[in-house]
C-alpha cells in the first residue's frame, strides 16, 4: 500500500532505487528520494537534460556516494509517486488519489516531461467514481487534458453533463493549470453537450407518444392511437417530465424518472375494437432501448477542445454522438 506521509525527517531516505546514484531532496520538508538517474533519463526529457553531460547534476554520479539534488519548489509526495511509477514500484503507487492530487500529478508529469511514462497508471486516478462536486470534477478534467487521456476526458465530462444542472462558469475562476482559452472551450462544449442531451431526452419522450402504433386504417373504430397518445401525455405530466420541468433537475435524474415510469392507463370508458393490427403496447421495451443508447454516449471530445483552443485541426479519437 502506498504511503503519502510528507513528515519524514529530512535525514531519512526513501529508497525507491536501492542502488540509486541520486538523492532528490524535495520540497520545503526536504524529503529525500533515492533514485536511479538512468531510469529517470529514460522516462523523462527533463531529467535526461539534468543528468546529461552539460550540467553539474550529471557529473560524477556513483551508487557508493549518491549525489543530492535540491528540488525545494516541488511537491515531495507527488514526485515520490512519479518516481515510483517510473521505477516500476507498482506496490507503492496508490490506486486512488483525490482530484486535487490527480491534478498535481498531471502538472508535475507535464513539467518533468514524463506524461507517457505515467499515462497507464493515471487511468486509475482519472475515474470520476462518486465525485459530483463540479470543482473536483473540473480538476479531474484538467488532469485528463494535461495527460492527453481521451477516454478519461470523455467519461469525466459526461459525468459533469449528467449530474450537474447549474452553470459551468464557476470553472473559469478555478486554478486548473490550463490556459484560459482551454478552460473556456471546455465550458462551452460542456454546455453544448448538455443541451444536446436535453434535446435528445425530449425527442425520446416525444417518440414514446407513438409507441402504441397508429390507427390510420378505416377499419379501426376505437381511436387506438389518439387514446394512447392522450394517456401517454397525461403520464408525462403526472411524472413531471414535461419540458418545462426538466430544466430544474439533472439529466441523470430525468433518465431515472423515465426508467421507472410505468405505462399509460386508458380510461374505463374506452374499449378496444377488433382491428387486427392492434397489439400489446411496448412502452417499457422501447424506453429501455432509447435510454441504453443514450447511456452509451460520450462526453466532450478532448481533440475538439484542442482544435478550438489552438486553432489547429486534429483528428478526433472518440466517436462523436449524432446530433
Amino acid at each position: 500500500m502506498a504511503t503519502q506521509n510528507s513528515d519524514i525527517p529530512s535525514t531519512s531516505v526513501v529508497e525507491i532505487a536501492t542502488n540509486g546514484d541520486v538523492i532528490l531532496v524535495v520540497g520545503p520538508e526536504e524529503k529525500r528520494l533515492q533514485v536511479c538517474s538512468s531510469v529517470l533519463k529514460n522516462a523523462s526529457k527533463y531529467f535526461k537534460n539534468m543528468f546529461g553531460p552539460h550540467f553539474s547534476e550529471g557529473q560524477d554520479l556513483t551508487t557508493s556516494s549518491p549525489k543530492e539534488i535540491p528540488m525545494p519548489e516541488d511537491d515531495a509526495n507527488v514526485l515520490e509517486i512519479i518516481c515510483n511509477i517510473i521505477h516500476l514500484r507498482n506496490d507503492d503507487v496508490p490506486e486512488a488519489v483525490s482530484p486535487t492530487k490527480a491534478l498535481g500529478l498531471a502538472v508535475a508529469a507535464d513539467k518533468f516531461e514524463c506524461v507517457v511514462a505515467v499515462k497507464h497508471a493515471s487511468t486509475l486516478w482519472l475515474k470520476p467514481r462518486e465525485v459530483q462536486d463540479i470543482t473536483e470534477l473540473g480538476r479531474l478534467v484538467a488532469a485528463a487534458y494535461i495527460l492527453d487521456s481521451t477516454r478519461a476526458f470523455s467519461d469525466i465530462t459526461l459525468c459533469m453533463v449528467l449530474h450537474h444542472k447549474d452553470s459551468y462558469l464557476s470553472l473559469a475562476g478555478e486554478d486548473l493549470g490550463l490556459d484560459e482559452s482551454v478552460v473556456w472551450h471546455v465550458i462551452y462544449l460542456l454546455e453544448e453537450r448538455r443541451s444536446q442531451m436535453h434535446v435528445a431526452l425530449q425527442h425520446m419522450l416525444l417518440d414514446g407518444s407513438t409507441d402504441a402504433g397508429s390507427d390510420y386504417e378505416p377499419q379501426c373504430t376505437c381511436g387506438w392511437s389518439g387514446q394512447h397518445c392522450l394517456a401517454y401525455i397525461g403520464l408525462l405530466r403526472t411524472n413531471n417530465l414535461w419540458p418545462s420541468n426538466m430544466a430544474d433537475i439533472t439529466i441523470s435524474q430525468v433518465m431515472e424518472k423515465i426508467n421507472v415510469m410505468g405505462d399509460p392507463t386508458l380510461g374505463n370508458g374506452w374499449a378496444q375494437c377488433g382491428y387486427r393490427w392492434h397489439r400489446t403496447t411496448e412502452y417499457g421495451r422501447m424506453r429501455k432501448y432509447r435510454l441504453d443508447s443514450m447511456q452509451r454516449s460520450n462526453g466532450v471530445c478532448i481533440d475538439c477542445v484542442r482544435s478550438r483552443a489552438t486553432a489547429t485541426k486534429r483528428n478526433c479519437r472518440i466517436k462523436h454522438n449524432s446530433k
